[in-house]
């Protein structure tokens, strides 16, 4: 049964999460903040959160292989 390689998962979200917390919230999001609709904080918060997901995300879309073992054959695959 295909289990989670939690080391690698934690160790990769370690390693993204360094690079989204280095990177500023962009200029584009201040109207955001200026009209009312949000506070720095939570945009900064919503910066964050995208950041981890996008990066998360595309990560398991692209290669699952790297968190889930054994990554299943197709049968296609495998001739």
């Amino acid at each position: 049964m295909p289990t989670i390689q939690r080391d690698a998962l934690h160790a990769f979200i370690d390693r993204q999460l360094l690079q989204v917390e280095s990177t500023p919230v962009p200029n584009e999001l201040q109207p955001a903040v200026e009209g009312g609709s949000m506070t720095a904080d939570e945009v900064h918060a919503l910066w964050m959160g995208a950041g981890i997901a996008s990066q998360i995300g595309m990560s398991l879309v692209l290669d699952p292989s790297r968190f889930v073992e054994p990554w299943p054959e197709r049968e296609d695959e495998a001739a």
